[in-house]
């Protein structure tokens, strides 16, 4: 079927058209016959611009009649600009920091010497594994030993003479006097021995829990002082992430908030939950320390190790969230573009946090506006838009 739009466009001819067309037959009838003089080129012209004007009344009543049937015949049609839009749509909004941590251990320690002597014997190397209560070194403790002799044979004179003593106060026989030094003389030997059985055992050096042996500075025959580094023990028995974060998020984060773990050297990342929340505030960098549980997993078990740590500082369950690159600015704050029938309507808004390219609008949308996007740079207030989404 033939469009009436078209059908009539294709019947009705332009005014200038209608003029330049007479114009043509005027000269060829005149060129093909002879002079008629001045009086019959007049007549020729009025009847000419009779035609002309009774034309021109039925182009009119023509597009009166088109325009009846087609509100939209002789409208000039405005090109309109494309763009691609976004709904400005409620959804659950998170926003995060990311700090840098170190994994550390609570049981890494360095076993030192609790006396003074020569290093009599080291039995342990870097790298070799030792299990609790394991003697890694021996310090020289002769003279100890020869107090501790000295002091049993006292010891043993010192119990037979209270013995004694004790047997003859039972038959009241002897002074009180005489019972209470032989009394003390006795426990007095006792404490001063177990004293030096005590000393005797510091001489062995032994591993305070299972473990690996990191460094041994030490070697056998030095003279050994008291706090002075045998050996370093790591173990992966109680291992975690350690951060310091600003005091700008003190009361953000609390203990079970589940984290993102990152470990860049090996690649690896995770998901975690922090363990502990520091109570103080370091008075030199203004931080306080968070520390986030550490999975057994062998590539993470090494003490100092980098991590990256992602916390959640901020949560919405129901926020309008746009796109941050389709967010303009002017002198009255930041705007976006909407799309209102066929129309760019420009609507300022209030934003709040953005995280991973997308940015919270708090004031301005209500949700479910469809926002331009692409293309919003080259719209302004009132521009028709066509969506190409």
């Amino acid at each position: 079927m033939i469009n009436q739009k078209n059908y009539y466009k294709s019947i009705v001819m332009r005014p200038q058209n209608i003029i330049a067309l007479l114009f043509v037959l005027a000269f060829v009838a005149s060129c093909g016959s002879a002079p008629e003089g001045v009086e019959a080129k007049k007549s020729e012209l009025a009847q000419a611009k009779a035609d002309l004007k009774e034309m021109q009344a039925n182009i009119a009543a023509l597009e009166q009649e088109i325009k009846a049937l087609d509100p939209e015949f002789g409208k000039s049609v405005e090109k309109a600009t494309l763009v691609t839009a976004v709904a400005a749509d409620k959804q659950a909004f998170e926003h995060r920091i990311e700090v840098r941590g170190n994994v550390e251990s609570r049981t890494n320690v360095t076993i030192s010497a609790e006396m003074m002597g020569q290093l009599k014997s080291l039995k342990v190397k870097e790298g070799q594994s030792v299990r609790r209560g394991q003697v890694i070194a021996s310090i020289d403790a002769e003279s100890i030993e020869k107090n501790i002799e000295e002091v049993e044979n006292s010891l043993e004179y010192a119990t037979t003479i209270f013995e004694k003593r004790d047997r003859l106060w039972k038959k009241n026989i002897g002074t009180e006097v005489e019972y209470l030094q032989a009394k003390n003389n006795k426990e007095s030997l006792e404490k001063s021995l177990a004293t030096l059985n005590t000393q005797l055992a510091k001489a062995q050096v032994k591993a305070p829990f299972t473990g690996t042996i990191e460094t041994v500075p030490v070697k056998q025959g030095e003279i050994i002082q008291p706090g002075q580094p045998i050996a370093f023990l790591v173990s992966n028995a109680d291992m975690y992430i350690k951060a310091e974060i600003s005091e700008a998020y003190v009361g953000k984060f609390t203990k079970g908030d589940k984290v993102g773990v990152k470990i860049p050297s090996l690649d690896e990342s995770f998901d975690s939950e922090i363990i502990s929340v520091g109570k103080v505030i370091n008075a030199a960098s203004r931080t306080f320390a968070v520390e986030v549980k550490l999975p057994r997993k062998d590539a993470f078990l090494k003490t100092n190790l980098v991590a990256l740590i992602e916390l959640t500082d901020y949560a919405a369950d129901e926020a309008i969230v746009i796109p941050s690159r389709i967010i303009q600015e002017d002198l009255e704050g930041n705007f976006v573009y909407l799309v209102d029938g066929k129309k760019a309507k420009k609507v300022h808004v209030s934003l709040g946090y953005s995280y991973d390219n997308l940015t919270e609008v708090v004031a301005g949308l209500s949700g479910g506006e469809v926002v331009v996007d692409k293309g919003n740079r080259t719209v302004a207030e009132g521009t028709t838009v066509s969506i190409q989404n």
